[in-house]
Parts: structure tokens; sequence; C-alpha cells
């Protein structure tokens, strides 16, 4: 699996911000990145693969790819979109104050299956809005006029704030839930693999135990140590594509100190042992 490092694609750590068009985009296999990657789908439709899923997208569709979260594309019809890498971690640049509160909040709303399961996707007429305003953070950034950076900071503002705004009927509700939580969600799915009890996720989200339950149930529909269990699989079925990986091996990275017990949980989310699964994706 690839890795596509920062310094490849924002080395101006001024200025860490860059939209690349694939037009078209072509099939790419599961990699990840040193940066974060808003994608906008504006023609075609094809396959995403992440969190251990297909998903179909198409004109329309908007998502968030977090950094070191696997993904690729397959089977693709005329697939057309925009990335737009940026990295909100460079201190010095105009982007690092929008990796506080409320941006952060939504942006995380555009991560798909991040919480509800529900994508973001735009009619034609909201399409157009947001390809306009792409034009013209591609305009600025070939043109490198005085000020550019500045101007394509203040547009990738706009861009969410409109996002947010075509968007806000659906991404409000009980799984918006506080800020604290979302801190949380974030640090399980960078580190699945680690000790999670529940009075440590309840320390780092500032809440009680009974707390913690109650706002977690309400904002992903299951119980934390559910949740835990169930993206712990998800990252074992992307592993399960490489066949050189020993099931041992995938269990060990995934969270699973058991290998039985793994392939178990496995066979009861699935319907079939992790052996039997990566046998049926090689056919």
């Amino acid at each position: 699996m690839s890795i596509l490092s920062r310094s490849d694609f924002l080395a101006n750590k001024t200025l860490p911000l860059k939209l690349i068009r694939r037009d078209p985009q072509e099939s790419y296999g599961l990699h990840s990145h040193e940066f974060s990657e808003l994608v906008i789908v504006y023609r075609g439709s094809g396959e995403h693969l992440i969190h251990g899923e297909r998903r179909t997208v198409s004109a329309g569709d908007i998502f968030l790819i977090k950094e070191q979260t696997r993904h690729g594309y397959e089977n693709l019809r005329d697939l057309a979109l925009c990335n737009l890498l940026f990295d909100l971690h460079e201190v010095g640049s105009p982007l690092f104050a929008l990796g506080c509160y409320p941006l952060l909040r939504r942006l995380s709303l555009l991560e798909p299956g991040r919480i509800s399961g529900r994508g973001v996707h735009l009619s034609g007429g909201e399409l157009e809005q947001i390809l306009d305003l792409l034009n013209a953070i591609e305009e600025e950034q070939n043109s490198r006029k005085e000020d550019y950076a500045s101007a394509m900071s203040a547009l990738f503002v706009l861009l969410i704030v409109r996002l947010s705004r075509l968007r806000g009927t659906e991404a409000a509700g009980p799984e918006e839930g506080p800020l604290e939580l979302f801190r949380l969600l974030n640090a399980l799915s960078d580190r699945s693999a680690e000790s999670w009890s529940r009075s440590r996720m309840a320390k780092l989200a500032g809440m009680s135990i009974r707390t913690l339950t109650r706002q977690f149930r309400n904002a992903t529909g299951y119980p934390p140590k559910e949740y835990l269990l169930r993206l712990r699989l998800k990252k074992s079925v992307m592993l399960l594509l490489n066949p050189e990986m020993p099931i041992s091996e995938i269990a060990e990275r995934t969270g699973f100190s058991d290998s039985n017990y793994f392939c178990r949980q496995f066979r009861k989310h699935y319907g079939l042992s992790p052996q039997k699964y990566r046998k049926k994706r090689e056919t």
C-alpha cells in the first residue's frame, strides 16, 4: 500500500493547500496520505474503497479523507473529481486557525461513515455553486498573484461554510454532539488498535462514564465498546486484501490480542471466517 507524502504534494509550508483535478480519475489501489483531502465528484461514477467497504460514488458526492485513512478507487465510469489537499497542522500557515472549532466539526461531518453513515450529496445547482468556488481557488493557485495564499485560504473557508450551510439540515441532529466527543472519535479512528477502556474514553472526552455512554450512543448508534469493535473489524477487512499478511498479524495490528477471538467476531459480523472472506475476494 502506497503512502502519499506531505513533502511531495504540500511542499509549500506557508500554504499547505493544493487543488488537483483528476479528469478522468484512474483506478487507484489502496493508499493513504500524510495530509487530509476533500474530494468533490463532479462527473461519472465508480466504487470508492474505504473502511473495508465499497461505496458507490457519483457526481455531487463530497467527502473528507483524513490523513492516514486507507482508500482507493475501482470500477470507474468516466469518474472526474477535484481533490483539495490540505494540512491544518502547519503553525505558520493561514490555515492553522481552521483546525479550531467550529470548522473542525464541519469538516468532520463530511467524512464518509464518520458518525451517522450518511454521505454528502449535492444537487446539480448546489454542485455548480461549489464548482464556482473550486474554479476560483484554482485560478488563484495558477496565477500566483500577490496575496494569492491569503485568497486561497479565504476561498477554502468560504467553501467549507457553503458546504455546511447547504447540508445544514442533514448535519443537524443528535449525531452532531459536543466537540469533546468528536475529539474522542478522531482518536479512536487514528489509534483504534490501542487499549481503550471506557474510563480512558471518558477522561479524553471530559465526561463521566455514564454521560459518555449516552452521548456516544446518540452520536453513533452504538455503545463505545461495540463501536470500537466494529471499527477494528472494518480495518481488518482492508488488511485482508493483502494475501501475504497472516491472520494472526492482522488481528494484532487491529487491536485483537487473541486471533481466535478476532476470527469469532469477524464471523459473527460478516457471516464467514477471515480466511474464507479473503478467498472470496481473491476469486
